[in-house]
């Protein structure tokens, strides 16, 4: 469980400048999103990593726009000591001209978070370590993917593409046969969930942080349903491994156990949490499923009940 969630809530400290590290699982969890949205806004970024200047370079020409958006870009081989020491964050402070303390860093690493403090810098933690967010504590708040980063609680400009409690994401897509999961969907929760096997999909599913999803969900010939779907370990039960599973907002006569399931995953809900109880779990599922459902009714999610990965 992520213990220090961003949830609204007054402004933690001001910061003038963000400082990044994009070597880690970051670039999988809206690193494209926050970099655009700090860049339009004229905040000062700065990317600090213990990789040698080269690869940074390299690695940046990937991405489109990336390299311009950067005010300072410093590698591990440009200081005496990379991270844990604090010298590649000082030297980034240095070259942005500002104060260490107005500097707010993002880290998924534990040698980054410390380096982060050790320069007298705020630290958001972004765990790269599965199920071991309270490895991280010394962060000033720990959030379970880029997704979940409130700006506005660090004087920061305010994300402004969330709609009606969800955010668009890029759609992505996965099927397969629908198999039998681990029994407690229907007996113990009352929600009825068509599970994947991941077997195909764990490269795919790493990509992506542990939360609540919705989108579309199209099962052989029977049609497509609204879905609302977890990502994660499921907290509360322990998951082993990391799983995927949907619940399609229909009344169904018969399961359909081995019959071709296809979902787009349009929109992003919440992050992964753990419950007090099963009753206050299964509230919240059916929230998120409320969510879902009147989001997918909105015309920028609805579009997608005809996408091409149906046909």
């Amino acid at each position: 469980m992520i213990s220090k969630m961003s949830i609204a809530s007054p402004v933690k400290k001001l910061v003038s400048s963000v400082i990044l590290d994009l070597d880690g699982t970051l670039l999988n969890t809206g690193a494209n999103r926050l970099i655009n949205h700090l860049h339009g806004h004229g905040i000062p970024i700065a990317l600090a990593s213990n990789s040698p200047r080269p690869f940074i370079e390299k690695k940046l020409s990937y991405h489109q726009g990336w390299k311009d958006s950067f005010s300072v870009v410093i590698g591990g081989d440009e200081v005496k000591a990379g991270k844990p020491s604090p010298d590649l964050f000082l030297e980034a402070a240095k070259r942005l001209n500002v104060q260490p303390s107005s500097c707010l860093v993002i880290e998924d690493s534990i040698p980054g978070v410390t380096a982060g403090k050790a320069a007298g810098m705020k630290v958001i933690a972004v765990p790269s370590l599965p199920k071991q967010s309270h490895l991280y504590t010394m962060a000033d708040e720990v959030i379970n993917s880029l997704f979940d980063l409130r700006p506005e609680q660090w004087s920061l400009p305010p994300f402004e593409d969330w709609i009606d409690g969800t955010l668009p994401i890029e759609p992505w897509n996965i099927g397969g046969p629908v198999i039998k999961g681990f029994g407690r969907g229907s007996k113990v929760l009352g929600i009825p969930t068509a599970n994947l096997s991941t077997d195909s999909y764990s490269s795919l599913l790493s990509e992506y942080p542990s939360g609540v999803y919705f989108g579309w969900a199209g099962v052989s010939k029977r049609g497509i349903y609204k879905m609302v779907m977890s990502i994660g370990w499921n907290p509360y039960f322990n998951n082993p491994e990391k799983t995927i599973e949907p619940w399609l907002l229909h009344e169904f006569e018969d399961d359909f156990y081995g019959e071709e399931l296809r979902l787009v995953v349009v929109g992003y809900i919440r992050p992964e949490a753990n419950f007090p109880s099963l009753e206050s779990l299964i509230a919240k599922i059916h929230e998120d499923g409320r969510i879902a459902e009147s989001a997918l009714d909105l015309p920028g999610y609805s579009k997608y009940k005809d996408d091409p990965y149906f046909k």
